[in-house]
């Protein structure tokens, strides 16, 4: 019996075979996993390690146009370091890889099956030569209603989404690096203006001593100087404060440790840019905010994700076709086999996962709406603080150049006996105090003019970074950092 049962057909022998192909064949390139533990340890002495003067981030600054032999960093070296250290960006470019890999699986088909079945009678049956009965049967799922095409079509709305979010990150961490190297460089000037403003005070304090011990202060004016001159030490002590954490603000932008940047010179930015508010209009702002903002962008793929989940939910109703082609051979009889199946049929239409889907599609297009009036506003409220500071800066000046003549009348009218040596410090002292003030508006514009560009979603004060090929390509930022045993990823 067993004899008569293993000499199939030539024709059966072949047709096994040729359903056994296709799984062993796929079985045969299967991968292997392979664990990638992470060591917190290695990542602490990595951060640790991080310099300014590395030369791979040197090399990547001179290929994006900063000069190798440049001692100050200015808003675009600041920002392309950023670029370099920051986790979070390498974290984006990780989404995007998985984002690229999920096209891939949303366009694969749905995999063969193939089953073996076997069943043995209590006896063979009149005129077979064995009880024993073996099936071999094969199953391919034909998808329908486009199910295939609308998965595709969310992988690529889901891929735009993340890219979106890749470059949206890049634009916060710069951004994030331009606003914190512009408080750097405004604490570092503050310091120096409180500690001259203290030196002055001390100067004029020591000349009104001289005045009342010849009797000619009361001592209430005396009193009051001391007062001035205290007040003025407090000031220096919390301008030193602020710089220390500017410096720190500045080295978490850079995520570098704080001694990289604790004295490292910066070099302030030429100009505001408030500037484009002069030269361009409100409404052409908000158009350009609309079409250049990387969150607008975001939004508007996250709404394509929702109307592509909508069109998979749809597909759904349509119910595949399951073909099982096969050989048996029931106690030595070989036979054919077809079997046809329509699997998960939609009785009620999926109306709840279409509504469900259709719901998700309106809430993110009441996001865009939503993100696209925050944007609106948010250009209105930077252009109205770059006018206002405009102005500020206009009476800051004024008050500069008034000061200064009041100074030089000072000086003047010393040297010819008219007043004492008190009268121009007192002079000078006021000189110190405007200067110290021009020098806050001063920041104050240049923050302005980044919130602006911030709001808008361009560089207006600077010549821009090509953000795709330090975000994106494979010879830039990413593979530097990543190649360095320093850093570990």
């Amino acid at each position: 019996g067993y004899g008569n049962m293993i000499r199939l057909p030539s024709i059966a022998s072949a047709g096994a075979l040729g359903i056994l192909t296709i799984p062993l064949g796929a079985c045969a390139g299967y991968q292997h996993y392979q664990p990638a533990p992470l060591a917190p340890l290695d990542e602490a002495r990595a951060y640790n390690a991080r310099r300014l003067d590395d030369p791979a981030l040197a090399h990547v600054l001179a290929a994006h146009g900063v000069p190798a032999n440049d001692t100050a960093w200015d808003s675009r070296s600041l920002a392309i370091a950023a670029l370099y250290f920051r986790p979070d960006l390498t974290e984006a470019q990780r989404a995007l890889a998985a984002a690229r890999a999920g096209e891939t699986t949303a366009g694969a088909r749905p995999y063969p099956s193939v089953t073996v079945t076997t069943n043995r009678a209590a006896r063979a049956d009149g005129g077979h030569a064995t009880p024993w009965s073996f099936s071999l049967t094969a199953g391919f799922r034909l998808e329908r209603g486009g199910k295939r095409e609308a998965r595709i079509a969310r992988a690529r709305a889901a891929t735009l989404a993340v890219r979106l979010r890749l470059e949206s990150a890049a634009w916060r961490i710069v951004q994030g690096a331009r606003q914190a190297g512009v408080s750097a460089v405004g604490a570092d000037v503050d310091f120096a203006d409180a500690e001259r403003e203290a030196a002055a005070l001390r100067t004029v304090l020591q000349l009104l001593r001289g005045r009342y011990a010849e009797g000619q202060l009361p001592r209430t004016e005396l009193a009051r100087s001391a007062t001035d001159v205290q007040t003025a030490a407090v000031g220096a002590s919390q301008a030193a404060r602020a710089r220390t954490d500017a410096r720190s603000t500045l080295a978490r932008a850079l995520a570098v440790p704080l001694r990289q940047v604790d004295q490292l010179p910066l070099r302030p930015e030429a100009r505001s840019g408030c500037h484009a508010v002069d030269s361009r209009s409100l409404d052409t702002l908000q158009t350009l905010a609309l079409r250049t903002l990387p969150g607008v962008g975001e939004a508007l793929a996250d709404y394509s994700v929702a109307e592509a989940d909508l069109r998979v939910q749809i597909a759904q109703q349509y119910p595949d076709v399951v073909l099982g082609p096969g050989i048996a051979w029931e106690q030595g009889v070989q036979r054919w086999l077809l079997s046809f199946a329509l699997p998960n049929i939609a009785t009620d239409r999926a109306r709840g996962p279409i509504a469900e889907a259709a719901a998700r599609r309106a809430v993110q297009a009441a996001r865009v709406r939503s993100v696209q009036d925050s944007v609106l506003t948010g250009v209105d409220s930077a252009v109205a603080a770059c006018r206002h500071i405009d102005r500020e800066v206009a009476v800051a000046d004024s008050l500069v150049r008034s000061s200064g003549e009041q100074h030089a009348l000072a000086q003047a009218a010393y040297q010819r006996g008219e007043i004492g040596q008190t009268e121009v410090a007192l002079a000078e002292l006021g000189l110190v105090r405007t200067r110290r003030t021009q020098h806050q508006a001063a920041e104050r514009a240049l923050a302005s003019g980044i919130a602006l560009e911030n709001a808008i979603g361009i560089w207006l004060s600077e010549r821009a970074i090509p953000w795709q090929d330090l975000i994106v390509s494979p010879d830039s930022i990413g593979s530097s950092r990543d190649s360095r045993p320093d850093h570990r990823r």
